[in-house]
């Protein structure tokens, strides 16, 4: 028996390749429901052991995929098949019974990439594999598992040597997770390029080291973009468990092209993005950028040219942290953990707010386009900012003062605060203060006297709603572990306060 995979969605199905010869016209016959991929397989095999030096047996060659109730669509099968038939041909002499092979061959032998390698690889300790014989190609993305072997293949004759006596070197993952550190792009500015900015900058701040939802408000020019930039910049590192997490969707996806992601994602998509693309779905129930936003960022530029629908069905995901798909009578759920941080222009002119120009917009279109911002959609951000050009003057005042949120300094800060959190939340399954359950707040986040009093009373002063009042909570709380504060005091629920700005 010979042992393969596919994966559908987000599991790997493992897959029992066997190869008899039977009673028959003479043929080459696959079943166990393949699809038109795998029905084209045959040629490409028969031509790549043709190459190798192995000529198909003029009888009625029968190979079954099980399970068979499962379609299998993986191109990746074909090493498998082969491998299969050189066994019926007694041409394999080493023990391939807990080895998976992976693999699309080339008509001249050769083996092409396949996507989705690292989901298959993270899951096959779970399906009692321990060796994966794989293209060469797919080496830069495998993640370092100890409790596998990998042996890469440049073509179906390397394994042929190996039946022959030879011997196929053994590849391990050189990086490792803990020594990975990443250089900042163009993409990716930090702080200290920005001018003034300051209240701006501690926002960022504050959503990078809680993982809190963060919203800008200013007028055109006023640096919301380039602030949202600085963001992956200031993230904390992958944990271990991330980054396999993430690595595995992206590997689904086919969107590992130069090796594994070793930074948290920023995603930024454009307004005219459907709600299959943002949220995912459709037929085969894709995978949406809430979902390739997963443990970073989603970035919303010019958040009010959204459609209106399509921004109400983030509401779900940001609250729970995932997805839902039902297609087919079947059901998915996919990851969708992200920080969301928006910017938008306060009216259609976008000068509603500005000191420096005169807003041009009439009160019915001031009013339409705050409506396409639902009461319940404003609940999801904990932080709310209005934002301001700074002018000409206060440019050249601000590059002469050093700021107190300088880069090197609030990454310190941030990456502080997450180590007390982690420490903080080490017996529950989460990490940052924006994932924590209502509930659990006063058991894990402590308020002097004086801050409940202050949170309460500003609570019913402005008719906070439970899930605000919670996420204020949640805010002062992140504000204490950047102070480093073993409690929240009334200084942080003012700051807190503050970033809770009304629109």
């Amino acid at each position: 028996m010979i042992y393969s995979a596919v994966n559908r969605r987000t599991d790997t199905i493992k897959v029992e390749v066997e190869t008899r010869a039977t009673f028959g016209k003479p043929g080459f016959v696959i079943i166990g429901l393949p699809s038109r991929v795998i029905d084209e397989s045959r040629e490409r095999i028969t031509a790549s052991l043709l190459q190798s030096g192995v000529r198909i047996k003029p009888q009625k060659t029968v190979v079954n995929l099980a399970p068979a109730d499962i379609s299998k669509k993986s191109s990746g099968l074909e090493l498998a098949i082969a491998v299969s038939i050189l066994q019926l041909y007694g041409l394999l002499h080493f023990d391939v019974s807990k080895s998976l092979f992976l693999g699309e061959l080339s008509l001249s032998g050769r083996l092409r990439k396949v996507q989705g390698l690292v989901a298959i690889a993270l899951s096959a300790a779970a399906l009692g594999i321990q060796k994966i014989y794989y293209p060469a190609a797919n080496s830069a993305e495998l993640p370092d598992l100890p409790q596998l072997e990998f042996y890469p293949l440049q073509s179906l004759s390397d394994l042929l040597q190996v039946a022959k006596g030879g011997q196929l070197s053994r590849f391990i993952p050189s990086s490792s997770l803990s020594s990975i550190t990443v250089a900042p792009t163009l993409d990716s500015p930090e702080l200290d390029q920005i001018i003034g900015q300051e209240e701006a900058k501690q926002a960022l701040c504050i959503a990078a080291a809680g993982r809190h939802n963060l919203l800008y408000i200013g007028e055109p020019g006023a640096g919301k973009t380039m602030l949202a930039r600085c963001l992956p910049s200031l993230l904390p590192d992958l944990s271990e468990a991330e980054f396999l997490e993430l690595n595995k969707i992206y590997s689904l996806c086919g969107l590992l092209q130069n090796g594994l992601l070793r930074q948290r994602p920023f995603r930024s998509p454009h307004q005219s993005c459907t709600q299959l693309a943002l949220i995912g779905g459709g037929s085969a129930a894709h995978f949406g950028e809430i979902s390739l936003a997963h443990t970073g960022v989603l970035f919303l530029d010019e958040f009010a040219e959204f459609r209106p629908q399509l921004l109400e069905s983030l509401r779900t995901p940001l609250e729970s942290g995932y997805i839902d798909l039902s297609r087919g009578g079947e059901h998915w759920r996919y990851p969708a953990r992200f920080i969301l941080l928006a910017a938008s222009n306060p009216c259609p002119c976008g000068y509603l707010l500005s000191q420096r120009k005169q807003c041009r917009c009439s009160v019915s279109e001031i009013s339409r386009y705050k409506a396409r911002f639902s009461g319940p959609l404003l609940d999801r951000f904990d932080l709310l900012l209005h934002l301001e050009s700074a002018s000409p003057h206060h440019r050249v005042n601000s590059m002469t003062t050093i700021s107190e949120w300088n880069h090197t300094q609030a990454k310190e800060r941030i990456m502080a605060a997450v180590k007390r959190q982690a420490q903080r939340y080490r017996k529950l399954d989460l990490a940052f203060n924006g994932d924590l359950p209502s509930q659990l707040l006063s058991e894990f986040c402590p308020l002097t006297p004086a801050a409940t009093t202050a949170l309460t009373t500003f609570a019913d002063k402005q008719q906070l709603s439970t899930r605000q009042y919670f996420k204020l909570y949640r805010v002062a709380q992140t504000l204490a572990d950047l102070d480093q504060a073993q409690q929240v005091h009334t200084d942080h629920i003012l700051a807190a306060l503050h970033f809770r700005e009304s629109f």
